[in-house]
């Protein structure tokens, strides 16, 4: 599907730019109620300036769906993002929606090692086309960019310089168990004297019959107790306890003349009585990208030309290594900080450049905050600890806070020619309790395994390590997508197609909707949707048959993305991860702020893209969405 650029519509803006400045995450209560305390004057200033209203997110209501809802102006069917998991129909294997490496690439040509995931157009698509000058920073779901006349530097879905999406390194004195949550991230170190070598891993070194990771030595001398001397990459730096080191450039050795050069920071959290040093994934080095990560290939280097290294990695917050114990709340937040800055630096850089034509720019720590802070603001959660909510509440507000400083400053270099919208994907709310959706489907016989799974397997047999096809009809994975186990598509399929089928999607609607919470008695499901009645387009034959719609508080559980069913159905969350918004859309609208009176009052995220168009007297045919003008 296509959508022409070269129509105009009868819309007279007298605008010469646009801006769309986006906050992922943030919530119209938490905005609303902060507003009505006048702790964000500027936000203020704008919803007087222009409006303020709840903006509805899509189905599911996830990160990567909602920011290709945004592009495009079309739903999941459209763009093809339904998830941040999908599934490989040959063998029901969950697979990551938000990266695709080209497995035709054999020779591992830079510029062929991904493929796009986001199918159709994006707005900045259409305006790039029709000569808009047009710069898009940090955007989702565009890794790798198609290479057109707009400049654009991809977000989440970039990966680490081993093409995944991201793994710390942990480098530690102290003797890890096996069971340990994190474990496989950690470098067990020695240390002789005042000396520790180490390594650092990259990425596979080319050989026929073998994989091994290539390898960069790091040299380490204990200066006193609270500080050390990294020897690494032909350099020493002096990092002390509780700091960030600067940025260190890696150069590793491929094999057969290659070479690729990654970026790291580390953080010392202590010398003694144990050694502990975090270190981030090794990210692409703008200065030298190992893929390509931009619209031009060279706009990554005029970046880094003008602010120096910066996190490239799609999702930079490193909310694993908090999770896992590696950092504390304080290093969290100061690399929370130091991302933001980073970014907040780019987005005045090239504002400073726009004398007319598109700036896209989103932020994205509000989000990973969030998540990571929500029980400190539900005395519900299984989480919340009063001390600990006293220490560490106002986390959250602060970072709306933040958002509304950045705010300031653009409406200070914003004039009358520019129209401007401050948006979100998604709101928030709390996750108190996880749901197998694949242990519910065993319980009411839409799945079957092959021996019941034991209680203190923590994963539930993950990868439907114990399911039997023969007898399944459904399976879930991803966070709320089921499938039918279709004859004909599925390899080991029995639901037939048509009448069979149908009755198996009305089956599980109706029975699942009901699902009741076995601690409380609350429900757990506000809705379940089939596939037919929210996705339309060229991309639904890879939608979920079905989508579950939580109800407030609850989620499907991490066991379930990866196809696991626990021994019980439910279970509290007790993850730092204690925020979430994979629940039924209409529980999490995110926001929508403008410099200009809109006409409609209830605008969607798939408003958005038509509505940049019509700034520039361009139509948008084919998009679900319409202009709010």
């Amino acid at each position: 599907m296509s959508n022409s650029t070269s129509e105009h519509t009868s819309v007279n803006t007298n605008y010469k730019k646009v801006i769309l400045l986006g906050m992922d995450g943030l919530d119209p209560r938490i905005l609303t109620s902060l507003m009505e305390k006048g702790e964000l004057p500027n936000f203020s200033k704008l919803r007087d300036l222009g409006s303020f209203s709840p903006l509805s997110t899509c189905n599911p209501a996830q990160s990567p769906v909602a920011w290709a809802s945004i592009a495009t102006g079309n739903n999941p069917g459209y763009h093809g993002i339904f998830d941040f998991l999908g599934r490989r129909v040959a063998d029901y294997m969950p697979v990551l929606a938000i990266t695709k490496p080209n497995p035709k690439n054999v020779f591992g040509k830079r510029e062929g090692m991904f493929l796009p995931v986001m199918q159709g157009d994006a707005f900045w698509d259409h305006t790039s086309a029709y000569s808009v000058p047009s710069t898009v920073l940090k955007w989702p779901m565009t890794f790798q960019p198609k290479q057109n006349e707009a400049r654009l530097y991809a977000g989440l879905g970039v990966p680490d310089i081993k093409g995944g999406l991201g793994k710390y390194a942990f480098y530690t004195s102290r003797d890890v168990p096996p069971s340990e949550e994190g474990q496989d991230k950690i470098i067990k170190i020695k240390r002789v004297g005042n000396s520790i070598k180490s390594h650092i891993s990259g990425p596979n070194i080319t050989k026929v019959m073998s994989r091994e990771a290539a390898k960069e030595d790091l040299s380490i001398t204990v200066l006193d107790n609270s500080t050390i001397e990294m020897a690494v990459a032909g350099k020493k730096i002096n990092l002390p306890c509780s700091e960030w080191s600067e940025w260190v450039e890696i150069t590793f050795k491929l094999g057969m003349m290659k070479t690729v050069t990654g970026i790291v920071k580390f953080f010392l959290n202590h010398i003694e009585p144990e050694f502990e040093l975090y270190m981030t994934p090794v990210q692409i080095n703008p200065k030298d990208p190992a893929f390509i990560i931009t619209s031009p290939d060279s706009y990554i280097n005029d970046l880094y030309k003008d602010l120096g290294h910066f996190y490239t990695l799609g999702m930079s917050e490193d909310t694993k290594a908090f999770e896992e114990g590696r950092i504390n709340e304080e290093t969290f937040i100061s690399m929370c900080d130091e991302i933001v800055d980073e970014q907040e630096q780019m987005l005045w850089h090239e504002l400073d450049k726009l004398k007319e034509g598109l700036l896209a720019f989103a932020f994205f720590s509000t989000d990973r905050i969030q998540h990571m802070f929500w029980a400190t603001r539900d005395p519900k959660h299984p989480l919340y600890d009063t001390e600990y909510a006293d220490k560490y509440g106002h986390v959250i507000d602060d970072y709306y806070r933040k958002m509304d400083k950045i705010l300031g400053k653009l409406l200070e270099k914003t004039d009358s020619d520019t129209a401007l919208m401050v948006f979100s994907d998604h709101g928030f709310t709390t996750f108190r309790r996880s749901v197998h959706i694949n242990s519910w489907l065993v319980q009411n016989g839409f799945m079957k395994l092959t021996k019941d799974i034991p209680k203190d397997d923590i994963e539930g047999g993950a990868l439907f390590q114990y399911v039997d096809w023969s007898g399944t009809k459904a399976y879930s994975l991803g966070f709320g997508s089921i499938y039918l186990n279709l004859n004909g598509r599925e390899k080991h399929g029995i639901v037939k197609k048509g009448k069979e089928a149908d009755e198996t999607v009305n089956d599980i609607i109706s029975s699942f909707a009901e699902l009741k919470d076995p601690e409380n008695g609350q429900p757990a499901v506000k809705r379940v949707y089939s596939s037919a009645e929210i996705y339309s387009g060229d991309q639904t034959g890879y939608a979920p048959d079905m989508v579950v719609g939580f109800a407030d508080g609850y989620r499907s559980s991490w066991q379930t993305a990866i196809g696991g069913a626990p021994a019980v159905l439910m279970e509290d969350n007790l993850k730092k991860w204690s925020g979430d918004h994979i629940v039924d859309p209409s529980l999490v609208p995110g926001i929508l702020l403008t410099n200009f009176k809109p006409s409609k009052s209830q605008p969607s995220v798939m408003d958005l893209a038509p509505t940049v168009l019509s700034f520039f007297n361009m139509s948008s045919p084919g998009m679900e969405g319409k202009p709010i003008l």
